[in-house]
């Protein structure tokens, strides 16, 4: 009786483990995103602040974001939406932003502050 308890427990933990894991990585991920980020070669362009709510400033426009299919989406509030392609780098100090509606696609780096 004792072992079949013990395997129930195990189970559950092992089932418990692995749902936290596929609903975590997406937070995970877009905490990365949060706070501002100043362009890293441009001095005199606008940062891009983005916050918990889903809400950001997209270089001085007001803007929603969100991460879909593996890509940063930012919804302008004239209806425009913006996808890019991102990477981090530097222990997520450094964000790359790849404009790839672009031709040729547009690559901005950017670095927290």
């Amino acid at each position: 009786m004792k072992r079949q308890i013990v395997i129930l427990v195990l189970a559950i933990l092992f089932v418990l483990t692995i749902f936290t894991g596929c609903f975590g990585n997406n937070n995970d991920e877009e905490n990365k995103f949060i706070g501002t980020w100043k362009h890293g070669t441009i001095p005199a362009s606008r940062p891009i602040i983005f916050s918990k709510n889903g809400i950001c400033d997209y270089k001085g426009d007001q803007a929603t974001w969100e991460l879909k299919n593996g890509k940063l989406v930012v919804n302008l509030t004239n209806n425009n939406e913006i996808i890019f392609d991102y990477e981090f780098l530097d222990n997520n100090q450094i964000l790359i932003l790849t404009d790839t509606g672009t031709d040729p696609p547009q690559v901005d780096d950017y670095k927290k502050q």
